[in-house]
């Protein structure tokens, strides 16, 4: 347990930790007050997705909507990579969650993943910063927002002297949720994130070449391309962007025999049409 940074404190660590920054309105003091159990002693950090792509979501994430008041997050990760400071203080992110998976953080004693979260019995806004990233989650982050994700970790954990086990996705807190995703309802595999940001603490990361493999699945295998012009089926309205570029690599290389063989076929007519002559 761990009091939580103060404002001045978790801009130093984001320096230290060379994250790209901004600040949005009066972030350092906007938050919930004492509502719920209030604020601290925090024991991690939290990872969520927005659920929208949109360019500029701060308002969204600093105000909230009528049904849950802002501050939403701590931290909001645009798509360049930008970490926009939102509120500092109880927000509105993490709700009721796992009571078992709240002990095991604390701890930080668990194997590759915390005890499934199957309760709802515990308030997570009070124990948790929190991070909303800007995607969907049907699709991979990008890779600015993954580098700047493990940096923004790296910074916190650093602080507190905590290790990669205080990381932990909200699908891994609260039932029913999935965030952050790779494609439709699906978590990113949390032992790879915890073992980036492992290795971004320790010195050893490089974040961009660490989500390498992530991104390219996320690009060229999620289910969401245009198909091609007059392929499109009731059965088969999305294609894999990979599936696409293998189609015209295939009929490229199709096109490309088709000409090697009619040039041969000119050329030996060209040689006939000159023995005559």
């Amino acid at each position: 347990m761990a009091t939580p940074m103060t404002a001045s404190q978790i801009k130093a660590q984001l320096k230290k930790w060379n994250v790209p920054f901004k600040e949005y309105r009066g972030w350092a003091t906007h938050n919930r007050g004492n509502r719920g159990t209030g604020w601290g002693p925090v024991n991690g950090f939290m990872v969520h997705h927005t659920g929208s792509d949109s360019k500029d979501q701060r308002e969204l994430l600093y105000s909230g909507h009528s049904s849950l008041p802002g501050p939403l997050c701590h931290f909001g990760l645009a798509q360049d990579g930008t970490v926009w400071l939102i509120g500092w203080g109880r927000a509105n992110h993490a709700g009721l969650g796992d009571d078992d998976v709240l002990r095991a953080v604390i701890a930080e004693d668990y194997g590759d993943y915390p005890p499934t979260d199957n309760e709802a019995n515990t308030d997570g806004n009070s124990r948790f910063y929190g991070v909303e990233i800007w995607y969907s989650g049907s699709h991979g982050m990008t890779t600015a927002q993954y580098s700047s994700l493990l940096k923004l970790a790296a910074a916190v954990l650093d602080f507190h002297g905590w290790t990669k086990r205080s990381v932990i996705a909200h699908g891994e807190w609260q039932p029913g949720k999935w965030d952050p995703g790779y494609a439709s309802g699906k978590m990113m595999d949390m032992r790879a994130v915890r073992n980036d940001i492992g290795d971004v603490l320790s010195g050893k990361g490089t974040p961009v070449a660490d989500n390498k493999s992530a991104t390219y699945k996320a690009v060229w295998e999620t289910d969401a391309a245009t198909p091609p012009a007059g392929h499109a089926t009731d059965k088969n309205p999305t294609w894999w962007p990979m599936s696409i570029l293998k189609g015209a690599y295939e009929k490229a290389e199709r096109a490309e025999k088709n000409s090697a063989e009619t040039l041969a076929l000119v050329k030996k007519i060209a040689d006939k049409l000159g023995e005559i002559s």
